[in-house]
């Protein structure tokens, strides 16, 4: 028994030690990568000492953003001894959002992210997650449900010239209320589901946490995304990437019995000239019967009875809906 014993306490020594050290190496390394953030704001950080995580509670965090300076109470930052590689975030209840025209009280719900790194690889991101909800803004409903999953896929030869890094996506939005941050009359709540892939012309790390420095988007595709706006439907799918002068090119196909409400919504948000929700019936069925060009890698089935199919083209910075130009391209996200 004795002899049994003696490893046993050798071990629970040593993963005691790792338990403490390992903590106060998280808190030191948090207050290290915050003081080096000119946007980033960090109170106290405090070890979280508890069995089956390490980790710690940092409290009165603050950080610049494109949104506007976003507040935090306090959150927590663990890993799992199991799981030594995937960082675990866990946001309070609350939050505060100043976009400069005074402070906005943010309703996060049951918010948490998660970040899998490759410590062989810079501590690159391998995969990361968040899943929020009932998000609301100064008691209002924003949002039911925010779900969203990033994880690395080896580059392909159909990967954008300039990227790289490449990420499959699962995106989940449900009900969200676009009038609590925008004037525009749309027609109800939005709700998304979609899945694809994203390339970057960075891998992010650490390193690229400085602004100057963080990856940026060359490449977007959608295999399959379900859009819903009020009583408006539609699947989208395409790829778009960034030309030379950082605006969109490529093809996005829509699907929808909502048609002509769908333009609408699109010219009531300014994404199309309000001249093309004119379109007479029997044109828009004529653009959903012309052939699409074959896309490597990306197959555009025709649509099902009842249904028009909608193909949006971008090319030389411009916009066109079949043969018909539309206006100039948009500037690719993130561009």
């Amino acid at each position: 028994m004795r002899r049994l014993l003696a490893p046993l306490i050798v071990l629970a020594l040593i993963l005691g030690g790792l338990w403490l050290g390992g903590e106060s190496l998280m808190a030191q390394q948090l207050r290290r990568i915050a003081a080096g953030q000119p946007a980033a704001e960090l109170g106290a950080v405090q070890e979280l000492r508890e069995p089956g995580r390490i980790g710690v509670r940092a409290s009165a965090l603050g950080m610049q953003t494109d949104l506007g300076r976003v507040e935090l109470p306090q959150a927590e930052l663990w890993l799992s001894p199991l799981r030594p590689t995937e960082l675990r975030l866990a946001l309070p209840p609350g939050a505060t959002l100043d976009p400069g025209s005074g402070p906005v009280a943010l309703g996060l719900g049951d918010a948490a992210a998660r970040l899998r790194v490759q410590p062989l690889n810079g501590l690159a991101m391998a995969s990361a997650g968040i899943e929020a909800g009932p998000l609301t803004v100064e008691g209002a409903a924003l949002a039911t449900r925010l779900h969203a999953d990033a994880v690395q896929r080896d580059l392909d030869a159909d990967a954008p010239e300039a990227a790289a890094a490449a990420y499959d996506l699962e995106l989940d939005l449900d009900d969200l209320e676009p009038g609590l941050f925008a004037t525009l009359p749309l027609p109800g709540r939005l709700s998304l589901a979609a899945t694809g892939r994203v390339w970057l012309d960075a891998l992010p790390r650490p390193a690229t946490l400085d602004p100057d420095r963080a990856p940026l988007p060359v490449g977007l595709r959608l295999d399959d995304a379900e859009l819903r706006l009020g009583t408006v439907q539609a699947r989208i799918l395409g790829r778009i990437e960034a030309d030379a002068q950082g605006h969109a090119q490529g093809r996005l196909v829509l699907y929808t019995r909502d048609a002509e409400a769908l333009l609408q919504a699109a010219a009531t948000a300014g994404l199309i000239p309000t001249r093309v929700v004119t379109l007479a019936g029997t044109m828009l069925k004529n653009i959903s019967d012309l052939p699409l060009p074959e896309d490597a890698g990306q197959d555009f089935p025709p649509p099902a009875e009842g249904e028009l199919r909608l193909p949006l083209s971008f090319a030389e910075g411009r916009t066109s809906l079949g043969p018909m130009v539309l206006g100039p391209a948009p500037a690719f996200p993130g561009r």
